[in-house]
């Protein structure tokens, strides 16, 4: 049996973001934060010969594979790749409201369907060794709809799934891009508390505008867990504070020249099998907010044209030497 997993601080699952790489650098800074890979349609991931570049899962867990798709038996294939990859969790995308994954039939769109969700979500139960989650909207459309968000949960948790996490925003389908579809529906918390006090035996996470440390905290003490995204896309080194201050962890996670040692020890081999920007991007993010970092930002995306990973590595070293206490 899958053991027990605290998913009080969670990493929402980013396209273009949470690559194999950031999960790397969101795992050297924080041991105990559940983690997502990016979406991977089913099909792909069942078929493509690139996907070990999305799905590659290096001692990160605790961690969940995302996946898209309605097919009951490609489904059945993902949870088992999954499983082999030692992911904890497969996850299945029924919140995503963009034109193109409406068109391969998941995401949103499935929420009008909630047999269909339930049917999908009981394929992927292979074994009790990897968990089953959902990923969903509080409703479909621009009017708040309890009743509705109510009769999804209640048919889908008949396919004996025990996780749900919940973007509390409704998704709109029809002309509102997936950026609109994060900022513009407004927020409803509620609808995931009273969802709670109905099923007390689920675990719900909630995710949408949490855009704090301290948010997330305040939000952590009334919900079962929260999910965080464009937080971490910004700076992702306020992760290094998660374990302390969610997980009563004694030591905080310092950043140090080591930080950046081990992430160059861990892209190095990957050199030219991915882009430079895709290897790394995760770090170009420990400039954010700190006095003269564009200096610093410059100088590294000049050095990255040049693929001059030796001489990136020790910009790096530096402004972290340099800058060590602006950091913290």
């Amino acid at each position: 049996m899958n053991k027990i997993i605290d998913r009080k601080f969670c990493v929402a699952p980013m396209m273009g973001y949470t690559t194999p790489y950031a999960r790397n650098l969101y795992r050297i800074l924080s041991k105990k934060t559940f983690l997502f890979s990016e979406m991977i349609a089913t099909k792909t991931l069942i078929h493509s010969k690139n996907t070990q570049s999305i799905i590659a899962n290096d001692n990160q867990n605790p961690i969940a594979l995302q996946v898209g798709g309605s097919e009951y038996d490609d489904l059945q294939k993902c949870a088992k790749i999954a499983y082999e990859l030692n992911y904890n969790e497969i996850n299945l995308n029924v919140g995503c409201p963009s034109k193109a994954v409406q068109k391969g039939s998941f995401g949103a769109c499935l929420m009008q369907d909630k047999t269909l969700v339930k049917n999908c979500l009981s394929a992927m139960q292979i074994n009790k060794n990897i968990e089953v989650s959902i990923k969903c909207r509080i409703g479909i459309g621009k009017n708040f709809n309890y009743n509705y968000f109510e009769e999804f949960i209640d048919e889908i948790l008949k396919s004996g799934i025990k996780i749900v996490y919940v973007h509390a925003r409704n998704a709109i389908l029809n002309g509102f891009s997936p950026k609109d579809n994060r900022n513009i529906p407004p927020l409803n918390y509620d609808f995931v508390k009273k969802i709670k006090e109905q099923f007390p035996h689920i675990t719900f996470v909630l995710n949408g505008g949490i855009d704090t440390i301290e948010k997330a905290m305040d939000l952590s003490k009334i919900h079962d867990g929260i999910m965080v995204g464009r937080l971490i896309q910004n700076n992702p080194f306020c992760l290094r504070k998660v374990d302390s201050i969610f997980y009563n962890d004694t030591s905080s996670y310092k950043i140090s020249e080591d930080t950046i040692i081990e992430y160059f020890n861990y892209i190095k081999p990957k050199i030219g099998t991915d882009s430079i920007y895709r290897l790394l991007s995760p770090l170009l993010n420990i400039f954010f907010g700190v006095a003269d970092g564009k200096k610093f930002k410059i100088h590294i995306h000049a050095n990255m044209k040049n693929n001059n990973f030796e001489k990136l590595e020790k910009i790096f070293l530096s402004f972290v030497k340099e800058k060590s206490l602006l950091i913290h």
